[in-house]
């Protein structure tokens, strides 16, 4: 029988040296390619919350502006939040403090980096979000990009190469304050004949997976830093229904949450479709925002003490904002009353 030979370390070493050349020279690429997208996001990274520096949604980024740790209520969810809730509203009626971060079309996994950025600088008492939010279906690639976007602002702001300036060198100095606080003031008036959307019914409307995900992080987020988290449903005939309000209560009992539906309380509140919405039913207009904040400005009052502040030092700039906000109903109404 012919005797094997025995493999040669030589042979061997020579299959293996290349793969381990190979390899390391792909981690070194990733690892150069990292330290780059790292340098360009801080690069790319808006320096101010000013629309001229790149930044979107510069309403919701209002609050990068606000002095540190001077925000109780912190409101965040899509157009519905965006428009019927107004700080300036419930800084009048109870000396509250309040920002609204909400956008159109706001998905879940924005909203949890609008709170992130939130609770970066201030420590609010309470985080209101518009449940109407928890409805929007997001996927997991959207979910995922996110995340790195978090990592990598680049991927976020990539096509700020077209406007970069001197001032991009520097560092952030965010100095844009909405007179607003966030809220999205409008006038318009498209009256409806309302009908009873919110008749009774036993089913129960399930928010998607990563949806959930999103509201276990903004959960945790609020736990962390001390905030409640309270889910409000804002007036709107066209969005709200039965059905998704056991879907939204069914939620908060199975998180610990509390919710407050204003479909289920428009008379108490006055809300009058003839005059309120600015678009049949959809959204609050400025009419129908009033009735929500002061309800809302009450509410907050006297289930989580906040508020307070009206006349104390180191408040003025709240004083000035709500002079700009009476003075916008007077130069565009001349009155508060619709009609």
């Amino acid at each position: 029988m012919k005797e094997e030979k025995p493999r040669s370390d030589e042979h061997s070493g020579q299959s293996v040296r290349p793969l381990g050349r190979h390899l390391a020279g792909s981690l070194a690429f990733l690892g150069i390619l990292a330290v780059l997208l790292l340098l360009l996001s801080r690069l790319f990274l808006p320096k101010n919350n000013r629309q001229d520096f790149g930044m979107g949604e510069m309403k919701a980024n209002g609050i990068l502006a606000e002095e540190a740790n001077t925000i109780e209520v912190v409101a965040l969810g899509n157009s519905e939040c965006a428009t019927a809730i107004a700080p300036m509203v419930m800084w009048r009626e109870q000396g509250i403090t309040a920002y609204n971060c909400g956008t159109a079309g706001q998905y879940l996994y924005q909203t949890v980096m609008y709170l992130e950025q939130a609770l970066a600088g201030q420590s609010p008492s309470v985080v209101i979000l518009e449940a109407d939010t928890i409805y929007k279906e997001c996927m997991l690639s959207d979910y995922l990009f996110s995340k790195l976007e978090a990592i990598l602002p680049v991927l976020r702001y990539h096509d700020r190469w077209k406007s970069l300036r001197a001032e991009d060198l520097g560092p952030v100095e965010y100095t844009w304050s909405d007179p607003n606080k966030g809220c999205m003031f409008y006038l318009d008036t498209v009256p409806v004949c309302p009908w009873d959307y919110m008749a009774p019914s036993d089913d129960v409307r399930q928010a998607a997976r990563w949806n959930r995900q999103c509201l276990k992080e903004i959960i945790a987020l609020c736990e962390e830093k001390g905030a409640r988290l309270l889910l409000v449903s804002t007036p709107s005939l066209v969005n709200w229904n039965a059905v998704n309000h056991n879907g939204i209560a069914a939620l908060a009992e199975e998180f610990g949450l509390e919710y407050l539906d204003l479909n289920m309380l428009c008379e108490e509140l006055g809300i009058d479709w003839q005059t309120d919405t600015k678009d049949g039913g959809d959204h609050m207009n400025a009419w129908g925002a009033e009735k929500v904040s002061s309800y809302l400005a009450a509410y907050l009052t006297e289930r989580y003490q906040v508020g307070g502040h009206g006349g104390q030092t180191g408040f003025e700039s709240w004083e000035e904002a709500l002079a700009e906000y009476e003075r916008q109903w007077e130069e565009q109404t001349g009155d508060r009353d619709q009609g």
